[in-house]
């Protein structure tokens, strides 16, 4: 055999050699992860949230059922049949609302399937005791402390990783993850983990394959410090976080419902009872609804508004709340009922610096201060709801439904009443200067800097009243002028049947309180603009009420209890609503007190009328003892406390006005002024 010949056989073996070496390779980096190409910048990225992103609820489980509903309705709006730019406005304007009707829907929500446990007090009523508020020092205080609730020390997040690359494989792999000098996590590459981040300076989080360099980012936690403060309208009064429940066998005159627990036991349940501030509140809903929208934040809520409020009765100075109380039965002299007052440091303002102040407020020139602006942190936003109580807003309801020929008694059970002419009057004397003494204080006592410590006035949110008296249609709701007419066959009066001795809607009076909270709402925008307040005008201007006022009813579900305007009665069937004194025969009519009180059911109108502050709070007057003082509770008509306010659907739907003109500041806020 020739040299040549064994050559070409020497090279054909060395051929096959590195042939099979190269397979066995490949077969051997088949069968064993290739760790070094696991997990690199190109196939796979690491992602984050904040776990609980609004920080009054105290466990991330609360937080995410809101969470959850908010996604249960993007996902029905995606498979709606319009533009991808109309679910985009959509989304915009009805967040809120739309995850309103998934928590408080009677019926799966968008079907007409009814729900087999739904829970006829509300959403609200399981969470009231997962909030960081001491509802006995009235303090933030419940979740370790106001410091640490003011200026959170961390926050959790959730870290996972997404992959780039559709055949990217990590399932098979486990992984390290590292935060900041933390002891490192491991778990499966595929399943997300859970881990502490420092505030505000965050962490270096990494993540690797054993034996591989990994990828690594930087998570920093925007927190945002949003505080509320203002009236009935920003409490969320009308919307108990635990309504009232009424028994379906005792009667009031043998009549009307009578509730479970006559007593003081009885009484329904506020996040701050004197306040009658309750989760439904549409600030609390706005701040909620930022943090469920930004998973890279989270919001601390501080929330001080209460019913009754005005700027110098609240805001700057100590009010008198809407709960009475009695002296019946006390040192044997008359019985009276009065109502409770606040003491002079009894403020909403000072209320937010004994918070927010890591010293003792102080008084300067009469206004609440910090000392030396030891602030613990910056404000973001400061949100506003005040000026009604200031001209008489409620007295002008009380002009506008209280007969003509009531008694001055009785007149003054209600409070004095005030005309449109009074109104106007008040508008234009009152609240230009009510509003100059707030917001110098506002400048003095809140800590909102814009880039470079400059007091930034734009962060102040003034909310615009919505429009509460018109029909399902948007027309002022109708009734009649003159005395002796069929009363009882307008939608408003069949709302206020209980009362009908005294109180009556009639058409003049109604169109002439409409027109002043027109002029209402432009005189708001002219002095928010004076003060450089940001306006948030659409919850009258866009007229998310429209429809929805304390007359509305829908004509397509009108059996639905949710729907009745009138009030029940017991009654013989077919009778009228007179007493039976017997008692012994009967039935409810529209609907069962025990059963079919659904005070947080989607309805057509957006407005507590006064039955629906009869079956929704029926507020009693309490001597200290914690008895009941009917009498007392008559002449200060309480069991109506509540009405003419949003419900919870009306307060959502303020919620998204507010949130149409704020997510812009908000993206600023968090370094993203792109979006």
């Amino acid at each position: 055999m020739g040299k040549g010949h064994m050559a070409c056989q020497n090279t054909a073996m060395i051929f096959r050699f590195v042939t099979i070496t190269l397979f066995a390779f490949c077969l051997l980096a088949e069968l064993q992860p290739a760790a070094s190409q696991a997990l690199t910048v190109s196939n796979v990225q690491i992602e984050w949230k904040v776990i609980n992103r609004f920080r009054l609820f105290h466990n991330a489980e609360t937080f995410q059922a809101h969470e959850r509903a908010w996604r249960q309705y993007n996902i029905h709006v995606d498979k709606l049949a319009i533009s991808e730019e109309e679910k985009a406005r959509l989304l915009a304007t009805t967040s809120v609302i739309g995850s309103e009707h998934v928590l408080n829907d009677r019926y799966i929500p968008f079907t007409r399937i009814l729900r087999r446990n739904y829970e006829p007090m509300g959403w609200a009523s399981n969470q009231l005791d997962d909030i960081c508020w001491d509802t006995k020092r009235r303090s933030h205080s419940a979740c370790d402390g106001v410091e640490n609730y003011v200026v959170p020390r961390f926050h959790e997040i959730e870290l996972k990783l997404r992959l780039l690359k559709p055949n990217s494989l990590i399932a098979e792999y486990n992984c390290q993850w590292r935060v900041g000098d933390e002891q490192p996590i491991l778990a499966p590459c595929e399943e997300p983990v859970s881990a502490f981040v420092p505030y505000p300076q965050g962490a270096s989080v990494s993540v690797a394959v054993d034996g591989e360099q990994g990828i690594s980012t930087q998570v920093a936690v925007k927190d945002l410090l949003i505080v509320g403060l203002g009236d009935s309208f920003a409490s969320g009064e009308g919307n108990p976080d635990v309504p009232v429940e009424f028994s379906g066998d005792r009667r009031y005159k043998n009549l009307y419902p009578r509730r479970e627990r006559d007593d003081g036991t009885g009484e329904a349940q506020w996040l701050d009872e004197t306040c009658h501030r309750s989760l439904y509140g549409h600030q609390l809903r706005a701040a909620l609804q930022i943090g469920i929208e930004n998973p890279q934040s989270a919001v601390t809520f501080l929330g001080y508004s209460c019913s009754g409020a005005a700027v110098d009765e609240g805001l700057l100075g100590p009010q008198e709340y809407v709960d009475y109380v009695s002296t019946m039965g006390e040192g044997g002299r008359p019985a009276q009922v009065k109502a409770m007052s606040g003491s002079k440091k009894d403020t909403q303002l000072r209320w937010l610096l004994s918070e927010l102040c890591t010293v003792k407020p102080e008084r300067d020139d009469g206004l609440w201060t910090c000392p030396d602006n030891q602030y613990r942190r910056n404000v973001d936003f400061l949100l506003l709801s005040v000026g009604g109580n200031d001209i008489g807003f409620t007295q002008l309801v009380t002009w506008a439904t209280l007969r003509d020929n009531t008694t001055s008694k009785i007149a003054k059970f209600f409070g004095a009443t005030v005309s449109p002419k009074q109104f106007a009057s008040n508008m234009k004397d009152i609240l230009p200067e009510a509003y100059a003494r707030l917001a110098k204080a506002i400048e003095q006592a809140v800590p909102m800097r814009a880039e470079g410590g400059v007091y930034d006035p734009s962060r102040v949110v003034l909310t615009a009243y919505p429009d509460i008296l018109e029909d399902e249609v948007g027309s002022v709701c109708p009734a009649g002028d003159e005395e002796g007419e069929s009363e009882e066959s307008y939608a408003a009066n069949q709302s206020l049947d209980l009362w009908q001795g005294w109180l009556v809607a009639r058409k003049s009076k109604l169109e002439r309180t409409h027109e002043q909270l027109a002029a209402l709402h432009d005189r708001m925008a002219e002095l928010a603009g004076d003060h450089g307040w940001t306006f948030a005008a659409r919850a009258y201007g866009d007229k998310p009420f429209r429809g929805h006022g304390f007359c509305a009813r829908s004509l397509k579900v009108e059996n639905d209890p949710a729907e009745q305007l009138s009030i029940p009665c017991w009654r013989k069937a077919g009778g009228k609503c007179e007493s039976n004194w017997s008692g012994k025969e009967g039935v409810w009519q529209p609907f069962n007190p025990n059963t079919e009180n659904f005070p947080y059911a989607l309805r057509q109108r957006w407005v507590r009328t006064f039955n629906d502050a009869y079956m929704t709070i029926n507020k009693k007057v309490l001597n200290r003892s914690g008895q009941i003082d009917d009498a007392g509770s008559s002449a200060v008509f309480s069991e109506t406390t509540g009405a003419m306010h949003p419900t919870a659907e009306g307060h959502a739907a303020m919620a998204d006005a507010i949130l149409i003109d704020l997510r812009r500041e908000v993206a600023a806020a968090l370094g993203d002024a792109a979006n």
